[in-house]
C-alpha cells in the first residue's frame, strides 16, 4: 500500500480551503501550526522557535519559511511559491516581512494571531503588522480532518496494525525486575524494527526521531493516576499494568491501551477488571452512526455509577482521533453533535482507585455506515492479559 495520502486529496483539500475563504468573504488563509500545514498540503516541518507560514489564496499556496527550511519548502509539489527569511529573531520581526506578502489583502483568517510561542519565540501579533481584518479561526481547518478519508483511514488502519504488534512485543518481554522505561523502549525497538523491514524505504519522512511504533507502561499503585509518567521502577509481582500502544504513519495514528495483571488476580482485581471491561464494551456498542456523543457517554458513566464505582471515576468515554492524538469531538456528555461515517474514536472509559490502582482498556473505533469498526485488534479479556 501507499504509506502517504495522495497528491490529489491535497490538492482537492486546498481547493475546499477556497471554497471556505470564499464563503467567509475572506480573501487570505494563513497557518502558522505545523501540524495543519501538514494536513493541508503535504509538507512536514519540524517546528522550533523560527516563525513558519502557509498563504493560501484563489490562486496559490505560498510558504513563508527560515533559511534553513528553503530548500525542503521548494521540494514540495502543492506549495507554488516559497518566501524565505534568514534567522529568527533577525534584524527585524519575521512576521514583519509575513505581513509584506499580505499587503492588499481585506480578510484573512488564520489559525492564530501571529506565530505560537513555540521553544521561546516572541513576536508580534500579525492583526498588528496588516492592514486587513484578521479572523483567527482554526476550525476552518480543524473540521475538515473530523470525517476521515478512505486514503485517512487505511493509514490509521495500519497504525493500528503496527501498534497492536508492539504492545504484543511488550506483553512478551514483561518480567517481574524489569524496569516500566526498560521495557518500553525494548519494545518500541524491536516493534519498529519488524515494521521498517516490512515496509521498506518508502517509509518516512514525516516525523524526526523517536520510534515508528511504540509502547509503554506504568505499574502499580500508580496505574490509578490515570496520565502517570514511566518511571525506572521494576515490576513486582500482583502490579496492575496500564500500557499504551500505538504507530506513526505519515502523521496518522491510532491508540491502544490494555490493563494487564503481572502473576495470578486477586478476587478483587478481577472485579474491578470486569467491570471496567464491561463498560468498554458498552461504549463500543452504544456508538454508531447517527449516536448522540453525550448518549454514548452518559450510558457508560450510569453504568459505572449503578457498579458503585463513582468515587472512582476520573474521565469522559473518549474522543475522536487520527491526525492527532486528541482530536475533538469528545464522547463527553456536555458533548453536542452525533457520531457520523468516517469518524474514529477512542473508547476508554477507566476506574482508578486510590491506594490500589487503576484500570483502563482503548480501543480505537470507526464509524461506519452501518454500525462500527474495531481497528485495534488485540485481546481484552483478563485471561489473555494476565503476565
Amino acid at each position: 500500500m501507499k504509506l502517504r495520502i495522495a497528491e490529489e486529496e491535497y490538492r482537492s483539500r486546498i481547493e475546499r480551503v477556497r471554497q471556505r475563504l470564499d464563503e467567509r468573504g475572506a480573501d487570505r488563509l494563513v497557518l502558522f501550526s505545523a501540524k495543519r500545514i501538514a494536513w493541508l498540503c503535504g509538507y512536514h516541518l519540524l517546528a522550533t522557535e523560527r516563525p513558519v507560514a502557509l498563504i493560501v489564496d484563489k490562486n496559490r499556496a505560498s510558504a513563508f519559511v527560515p533559511r534553513l527550511e528553503l530548500e525542503a519548502a521548494q521540494s514540495q509539489p502543492l506549495i507554488d511559491e516559497v518566501h524565505h527569511y534568514f534567522e529568527y529573531p533577525g534584524a527585524e520581526p519575521p512576521l514583519k516581512l509575513l505581513a509584506n506578502l499580505l499587503r492588499g489583502a481585506k480578510r484573512i483568517i488564520a489559525d492564530s494571531d501571529g506565530y505560537p510561542g513555540l521553544w521561546g519565540y516572541e513576536g508580534p501579533r500579525l492583526s498588528e503588522l496588516v492592514k486587513a481584518e484578521v479572523k483567527v479561526e482554526p476550525k476552518l481547518i480543524d473540521d475538515l480532518w473530523l470525517v476521515k478519508s478512505p486514503g485517512e483511514i487505511a493509514l490509521i488502519r495500519e497504525s493500528a496494525k503496527w501498534g497492536a504488534l508492539a504492545h504484543r512485543r511488550l506483553q512478551e518481554l514483561v518480567r517481574v525486575g524489569m524496569s516500566e522505561i526498560e521495557l518500553g523502549l525494548r519494545a518500541s525497538y524491536e516493534a519498529s524494527k519488524e515494521m521498517l523491514a516490512a515496509l521498506g524505504p518508502e517509509y518516512g519522512g514525516h516525523m524526526r526521531g523517536g520510534f515508528p511504533a511504540e509502547a509503554g507502561l506504568i505499574s502499580g499503585e500508580r496505574t490509578a493516576l490515570p496520565h502517570a509518567m514511566s518511571l525506572n521502577r521494576k515490576i513486582q509481582p500482583g502490579d496492575l499494568l496500564i500500557t499504551g500502544a500505538s504507530a506513526d504513519i505519515w502523521g496518522y495514528t491510532s491508540e491502544l491501551e490494555r490493563t494487564m495483571i503481572v502473576g495470578e488476580p486477586t478476587s478483587e482485581q478481577r472485579r474491578f477488571f470486569e467491570i471496567m471491561l464491561e463498560a468498554q464494551q458498552l461504549g463500543i456498542d452504544r456508538s454508531g452512526p447517527g449516536v448522540p456523543l453525550a448518549e454514548v457517554d452518559r450510558a457508560v458513566h450510569d453504568f459505572l455509577v449503578a457498579q458503585g464505582m463513582e468515587k472512582f471515576l476520573r474521565h469522559h468515554t473518549g474522543h475522536h482521533l487520527g491526525f492527532a492524538p486528541h482530536e475533538p469531538p469528545f464522547i463527553d456528555q456536555n458533548s453536542q453533535g452525533e457520531m457520523q461515517p468516517g469518524q474514529v474514536f477512542s473508547i476508554e472509559p477507566g476506574i482508578y482507585i486510590p491506594g490500589h490502582g487503576g484500570y483502563r482498556h482503548s480501543d480505537t473505533i470507526l464509524i461506519t455506515e452501518d454500525g462500527v469498526e474495531v481497528l485495534t485488534a488485540y485481546p481484552r479479556d483478563l485471561a489473555s492479559l494476565i503476565v
